[in-house]
């Protein structure tokens, strides 16, 4: 019985392992993106949709990104993606990106020239911002 317990953990980690790791193309993503929405969060009377120009980017070269805010430099440094599979808010998330040296990890949801970062969810206090390709 024993050993059946443990071969069957054996799969399920292997499982996990194969299904969690997948490493999504980070091709998609390269490029530059600027906000374009926010949903969650949000102060009262301030509009959730953001105007071309606005400043507030994201920058992915090779392995690396640079992130500003009103067109200064908050943060830099390397990212990793991974397949993932999530609901979220009425949405659904396809990847989870890590950034370093922060160790920031989101949801997101990397669909053509959009891109969706769920930073938590929206009825906890989370926000949903939403990029769009430049």
């Amino acid at each position: 019985m024993k050993r059946i317990l443990n071969l069957t953990l054996m799969v399920l980690l292997l499982f996990t392992a194969l299904s969690c790791k997948k490493v999504v193309s980070k091709d998609g993503i390269q490029g530059t993106w600027e906000l374009r929405h926010l949903a969650g969060g949000q102060i009262a009377g301030l509009d959730p949709n953001f105007k071309k120009g606005n400043g507030n980017k994201y920058k992915f070269e090779g392995q690396t990104y640079t992130r500003y805010e009103k067109g200064e430099i908050t943060e830099s440094g390397t990212f990793t993606i991974e397949k993932a599979d999530a609901a979220i808010n009425a949405s659904k998330a396809n990847a989870r990106i890590r950034f370093s040296p922060s160790e920031d990890e989101y949801y997101i949801n990397l669909s053509g020239n959009k891109l969706t970062i769920f930073i938590g969810i929206i009825a906890a206090d989370g926000v949903e911002t939403t990029y769009k390709r430049e």
